[in-house]
């Protein structure tokens, strides 16, 4: 059956058919989306203050439903505005579909208004881009921006629909939804390759990455783990594959390696690497790997193989059906001493967590961030999505057991670029994806500073987060810098605090400076409460400068001796 429609209907057809709930947005003229999004369809178009901010919905939206988060945009600023969050979308393996207004095509290369060649700035940040010349393709494209989006190594696409379309129509066919995602096996003699290794290893790790979130391996990660007696560690953006109270769970890698996990991995004669490509990010510009471990790799992405570490096995293919695999490829008795290695690592994994507790749990003024997300776990428990962010101070959420995600899947990273804000606004994504869940992002002050146009968009549509600052008056990670180098703190500190609560009552939002030790269990649960009412909560916490993880310092002082400063 076809009907006569012109551009933007039909781009709401697609969007239906793809089960599309929310837009994520920024409209210039309404007659370009909005206006068939509202009379054909219940698709919510969200506005936000800035189209940048879309993407940071878009993104939290696609990490955590595993499905494209969309975002609308207008030509020139407003596309070059989504380019930061596309290129994190692509980075981190997120899908995010990118649909814009674009600049009249019958003007193109004479100097119109907003004139921009969009595909080509958008090839580097996204799997895939098109232009559409003909609304008669319209049906297809966007067909193809959710396939491409979804499937493989997810991530951004973009789709431009130049402005004078718009008051063109044709017949167009019922729209079909697009490829869903299409899931790989490896082949079966690596399956068995890999059983082979693991069959012989006496101090076996499992290293998981984003990947293993997207093929939402969660339970044949923490069932392999348990049958071989593995450690489970993870990158940033990995984290979430296995509850991290689990037995197993010795944090994270890289930079963000705990003391516990740290001295595993080192000792580890198998590492299993799943859907992570081992960059500099995850790695710390590759200083911390297992020197003397083989090395099994789960990829969907062939052009992961060998990208910076070759591996001794490699499969290709979803990382929970290769684990499936493998599983199936060992054999039928146990493993030596893997009921020995599971309390070797759980042991581990308590007295190092009792003994972070403690720490947190000693009070201190100025406040100390592990203070600040010990009350959190404590207060908001389990079904809490970490937004996470990136700055020295929010480090602390970084580095297990200090904060712990309790539940699989209720953790949203942002991919190897690090957007500073992108954790903060993405909150806004995450509570309209999970409405079932509490959301909580920990956040330096410099970087709430970026965000902070958002928090009325939080308090419109009742999402009830909240963001813990943790705050010194700088951008803490760059002077620290400074301090270690005994440079001057130029450019690097704020002589004119900004008031963030009030900023945040001023927005709709609740606001509460935080300065006592002894007020942080109060301020947390009154956040609790006000978020299950549809409250968005600022705690502004007061803490002291450059308060940061001990390995976190060991290691920036042995990057000044070496001459390379790690930023």
């Amino acid at each position: 059956m076809t009907q006569n429609v012109g551009p933007w209907r039909a781009v709401v057809e697609a969007l239906k058919s793809e089960g599309v709930r929310y837009v994520f947005g920024l409209p210039g003229n309404p007659k370009h989306l909005v206006y068939d999004l509202t009379e054909h369809s219940d698709i919510r178009f969200v506005l936000v203050r800035d189209e940048k901010s879309a993407v940071a919905c878009a993104y939290a939206w696609g990490r955590l439903t595993g499905e494209p988060g969309v975002v609308f945009s207008n030509p020139g600023p407003g596309i070059t505005n989504l380019v930061t969050g596309l290129l994190e979308a692509t980075s981190g393996s997120v899908p995010v579909v990118a649909i814009s207004n674009g600049v009249v095509q019958i003007h193109d290369g004479m100097g119109a208004f907003q004139e921009l060649d969009s595909r080509t700035l958008m090839m580097p940040v996204t799997k895939w881009s098109n232009r559409i010349s003909d609304i008669k393709r319209v049906p297809w494209v966007m067909q193809r921006a959710f396939t491409v989006a979804r499937n493989g190594r997810p991530g951004a696409t973009f789709v431009e629909i130049p402005s004078d379309l718009a008051g063109t129509s044709a017949e167009m066919p019922d729209y079909v939804p697009s490829v869903p995602r299409q899931r790989s096996r490896p082949e079966e003699n690596a399956a068995k390759a890999a059983a082979d290794l693991i069959a012989a290893a006496q101090r076996p790790t499992i290293l998981c990455g984003g990947g293993a979130i997207v093929a939402g391996a969660y339970d044949e990660v923490a069932r392999l783990a348990d049958r071989i007696g593995a450690a489970v560690l993870t990158t940033p953006s990995g984290r979430g594959i296995y509850p991290e109270d689990g037995p197993l769970s010795l944090g994270q890698v890289g930079l963000y390696f705990s003391t516990a996990g740290k001295a595993w991995y080192d000792n580890s004669d198998l590492v299993i690497v799943v859907g992570s490509r081992l960059e500099a990010f995850s790695t710390n510009n590759w200083s911390f790997q297992a020197k003397s471990a083989r090395l099994i790799r789960i990829d969907t992405d062939p052009e992961a193989l060998s990208l910076n570490s070759r591996a001794d096995v490699d499969l290709v293919g979803d990382a929970a059906l290769a684990l499936q695999d493998i599983e199936a490829a060992l054999n039928a008795t146990d493993y030596p001493a893997q009921k020995e290695r599971v309390q070797e690592i759980a042991g581990i994994g308590r007295a190092f967590t009792e003994k972070a507790r403690a720490e947190a749990r000693t009070p201190s003024q100025p406040i100390r961030p592990p203070q600040l997300l010990d009350a959190v776990n404590r207060i908001f428990g389990h079904d809490t999505i970490l937004m996470k962010e990136n700055g020295a101070a929010d480090l602390w959420c970084y580095y297990w057991p200090y904060y712990q995600v309790l539940d699989t899947g209720d953790c949203v990273a942002m991919g190897e670029q690090t957007a500073m804000g992108m954790g903060a606004i993405g909150a806004i994504g995450a509570k309209l994806a999970r409405p079932d869940k509490q959301v909580v992002c920990f956040i330096g002050d410099g970087a709430m500073q970026m965000a902070m146009v958002e928090m009325a968009t939080a308090a419109e549509n009742r999402c009830g987060v909240t963001w813990v600052v943790l705050n010194n008056q700088s951008f803490g990670w760059v002077q620290y810098n400074q301090v270690l180098t005994g440079r001057p703190r130029i450019g690097t500190g704020f002589d004119q605090a900004t008031d963030l609560a009030a900023v945040a009552r001023a927005q709709g939002c609740h606001g509460i400076r935080l300065e006592a030790p002894d007020k942080v269990d109060e301020a947390i649960a009154e956040a609790r409460s006000l978020n299950a009412r549809g409250i968005p909560v600022l705690i502004d916490a007061q803490i002291a400068r450059h308060d940061y993880y001990k390995d976190f310092v060991d290691i920036h002082r042995a990057s000044i001796a070496s001459g390379e400063l790690i930023d």
